[in-house]
């Protein structure tokens, strides 16, 4: 599933970024033999339990204490949030920069911090790199009553079809995105946290549709008798299914290109920047030697979890190439994304002109216009004095507007 051979040529100018990258700062004199014993080594999980960060998180966290000198005990902490940006925020600044924490960071941290999503404030090109896992593709999959069994028949469809989705700035938010950019009826519903929690919205009727890692979401979608209607990035054994890529307009290629080099990175663990170089050696080959360890590798096959190690200085090119990537491509992801969230209206004031709701975390009072905003309750269109409190609905709104005002407020 290797994405790296095809992505080396996207950007031809990613050399100084590369360097950039591997010699992100360090500092030398660390006597690392002998540093680790008695230490713990903290593994920083970008996501909740259950999901496939979490699971390659403890697979390393169960095996590379053997091979670091001075055997420290190992552990793992999940640490979810804003599609990942928490953690990576985490390790950029906050985190102790001496080797002990190490974390599996979102595949698409690079892309995330290229494009300028909000809450970003790491610098991936300063990080200490360990290497990827495995690589990654994506799967889409749809509610077992959804009218399509197929991308083709998704496409074919003049009804919007919703899809459950994490923060912008995630892989299921921007790869879900994609379903809009190849002509589909998608509308993302975003604010769920971790795969659970988007099949659930599918389960539950809430959503047509979402999108998560092959090997996350796959298993658990047909243990509840969930289609899987198509893929982005190849597996092994799963021909029939067909490539989104192929629905894609050749005139945005290009950004398909960028948007889905993450999945090369697929699983990717870094430590922070500032760790002395002799720790980050000892750490790159520890993790390296953790993934040939035939305990781990019988670990990973009992969970079908594939292992294709990456090295750091691979990670660091894929990395490069999304930091260079050309703004002409990367000015189709940089507008501020209008958040989209599923939620009763606490309050309804001036007759529909203002309405206040839970967002992702925080109360949201947020502006209807007379003229902008589509409104609709039980799929009719209605004036905004139609709007109750105590109503479940869609809302999609802008939170860089003074007023966050909706686009739309689509209630039951």
């Amino acid at each position: 599933m290797r994405l790296l051979s095809s992505l080396k040529g996207i950007v031809g100018t990613a050399l100084v970024c590369q360097a950039a990258l591997l010699s992100a700062p360090v500092y030398a004199g660390g006597h690392g033999g002998d540093f680790y014993k008695g230490k713990t080594i903290t593994i920083i999980v970008r996501s909740g339990p259950g999901g496939g960060y979490d699971q390659y998180g403890r697979l390393i966290g169960n095996h590379i204490g053997k091979h670091i000198p001075g055997n420290p005990k190992v552990i793992v902490q999940n640490m979810p949030g804003a599609g990942g940006i928490v953690a990576a925020n985490y390790l950029d600044s906050q985190a102790p920069r001496d080797g002990t924490v190490v974390a599996i960071i979102d595949r698409g941290v690079a892309f995330t911090q290229r494009v300028g999503k909000e809450g970003v404030s790491y610098d991936v090109s300063k990080w200490n790199l360990l290497g990827s896992a495995t690589g990654e593709a994506y799967a889409y999959v749809a509610a077992k009553d959804a009218p399509f069994n197929s991308l083709s028949e998704l496409k074919s469809l003049r009804d919007e079809q919703k899809f459950s989705a994490t923060g912008p700035g995630s892989d299921s938010y921007t790869y879900t995105e994609l379903l809009q950019n190849a002509g589909m009826p998608v509308r993302l519903i975003s604010g769920y946290v971790g795969t659970q929690e988007k099949l659930l919205a599918v389960i539950r009727g809430e959503v047509q549709g979402t999108a998560g890692s092959f090997g996350s979401i796959v298993e658990q979608a047909k243990e509840e008798g969930l289609k899987v209607i198509g893929l982005l990035g190849k597996v092994a054994g799963q021909d029939q299914l067909e490539q989104l890529s192929t629905f894609i307009p050749e005139n945005q290629k290009a950004t398909l290109a960028v948007a889905t080099a993450p999945l090369a990175a697929g699983r990717p663990f870094a430590t922070t920047p500032g760790v002395p170089a002799d720790r980050v050696k000892i750490l790159q080959d520890a993790f390296r030697k953790a993934l040939e360890d035939p305990e781990l590798i019988a670990e990973a096959a009992k969970g079908e979890r594939p292992i294709d190690y990456m090295n750091p200085e691979d990670l660091a090119t894929l990395y490069s190439n999304i930091l260079m990537a050309p703004d002409d491509v990367i000015a189709k992801f940089s507008e501020t994304p209008v958040t989209k969230v599923t939620a009763a209206l606490d309050d309804v004031q001036d007759g529909g002109k203002l309405i206040v709701f839970k967002g992702t975390g925080a109360s949201v009072n947020a502006a209807i216009s007379s003229s902008r905003t589509k409104l609709l309750v039980a799929g009719k269109e209605v004036k905004r004095k139609a709007l109750k409190a105590g109503m479940n609905c869609s809302i999609e709104y802008n939170p860089g507007h003074p007023e966050n005002e909706a686009s739309l407020v689509d209630c039951q």
